[in-house]
């Protein structure tokens, strides 16, 4: 729905879990084979294992994206969303990558930084390779004394968005770069668990589709 309302080309991949962020490039290299698409506008979105892909695609081919939309699993970093240990080689370090993360305050998963120290790795490794002006340098044993609750430090901009198909409320933290551009968004969902609504997919994807390569 999403997809019909702003006008663009959404492709999933069946069985995702048996292919890896390589194999998906050669789906990528097959589509622009047989559409007319904009290189300066290529996107990755996915839920729960599927955000895993997601991350995957921000560690080994940040340069292809114009934007990135995990959702709901914050794996751990130099792990693949197969749980395989991938180490430090070709893990991005340096090239930052438009990110609009967002996960379920109820949900029974870590998702989100205040429900496991993974998650809050997570966000700190997006933190350095976005080169954010937040370094979130804070412990997580500390998390009962953090500034915000979920994220430890909040954003420089901090929206409170209405799903009334749910009855939930998504709070977005926007953190700038030191280039004053703000590239990283970090939302949680009040009244949600491991799901992946509409509304959130529809507001990442106005803030993502801003940007290009």
């Amino acid at each position: 729905e999403i997809a019909h309302k702003y006008g663009f080309l959404f492709v999933s991949i069946d069985d995702h879990l048996n292919v890896c962020a390589t194999e998906a490039m050669e789906v990528l290299a097959h589509l622009k084979e047989r559409y007319n698409i904009d290189e300066k506008r290529i996107y990755a979105t996915g839920f729960s294992m599927g955000s895993g892909k997601t991350w995957d695609m921000f560690q080994e081919y940040p340069e292809v994206f114009a934007g990135l939309m995990p959702a709901s699993a914050l794996f751990p970093v130099k792990n693949n969303n197969f749980g395989k240990s991938i180490g430090d080689e070709g893990i991005n370090m340096s090239v930052p990558v438009p990110v609009f993360y967002s996960g379920g305050y109820k949900s029974h998963l870590p998702e989100l930084p205040f429900q496991a120290e993974t998650c809050f790795d997570r966000l700190q490794y997006v933190a350095k390779v976005n080169k954010l002006k937040t370094t979130f340098d804070v412990d997580y044993a500390d998390k009962a004394n953090w500034e915000e609750e979920v994220w430890g430090i909040p954003g420089e901009k901090v929206e409170v968005l209405h799903d009334n198909n749910r009855d939930s409320n998504m709070t977005v933290h926007y953190y700038e770069s030191t280039d004053g551009v703000c590239r990283t968004a970090f939302a949680s969902v009040d009244n949600q668990v491991h799901e992946y609504r509409q509304h959130s997919g529809e507001t990442a994807w106005k803030f993502i589709s801003q940007f290009t390569r």
